[in-house]
């Protein structure tokens, strides 16, 4: 196996998470639900789905035997408070990865079904290249809203 250097993004990392939960506060409850368009995610589908996408991958993928159902996702995202809950539940989750060099250095077998093997470190950036996507989407959709959001200067 090739080995890696050790990832040193978890402070960035979660730095960039907690701006995705600061986010939520800028999103007015009554605009969860909105979006651009008809055929694209609103914010409460992109938030669930950056929770739900850390969740599959640790869970299905790493097999990191935390447990997780979909519903929990899901089901969960009434208020803005709960959004913000599952966005650092799913944070502590990936956290617990990123600790873990053993994990990181392992390889495992993608859910797609190709005989490809995934070391840890390359889903440990496919999750964070997920995550600056989905922020960026969270900043488009607020600005086309006319809302304010806040300054996020790189580290």
């Amino acid at each position: 196996m090739t080995k890696y250097t050790a990832l040193d993004i978890a402070e960035n990392w979660s730095r960039l998470n907690d701006t995705i939960v600061a986010l939520v506060d800028y999103v007015p409850e009554d605009k969860l639900d909105w979006s651009p368009r008809e055929d694209l995610w609103n914010f409460r589908g992109i938030l669930a789905h950056i929770a739900f996408t850390r969740h599959h991958w640790l869970g299905n993928v790493v097999r990191d035997a935390e447990a997780f159902k979909d519903s929990d996702v899901f089901s969960n995202l009434r208020t803005s408070a709960d959004v913000q809950q599952v966005i650092r539940e799913s944070w502590d989750r990936v956290d617990r990865f990123l600790s873990d060099r053993a994990k990181l250095d392992a390889s495992y077998q993608g859910s797609d079904g190709a005989d490809d093997l995934l070391t840890g470190h390359w889903i440990a950036f496919h999750l964070l290249e997920h995550d600056i996507h989905h922020r960026s989407d969270i900043f488009h959709y607020l600005a086309l809203l006319g809302n304010e959001h806040p300054d996020v200067g790189t580290p």
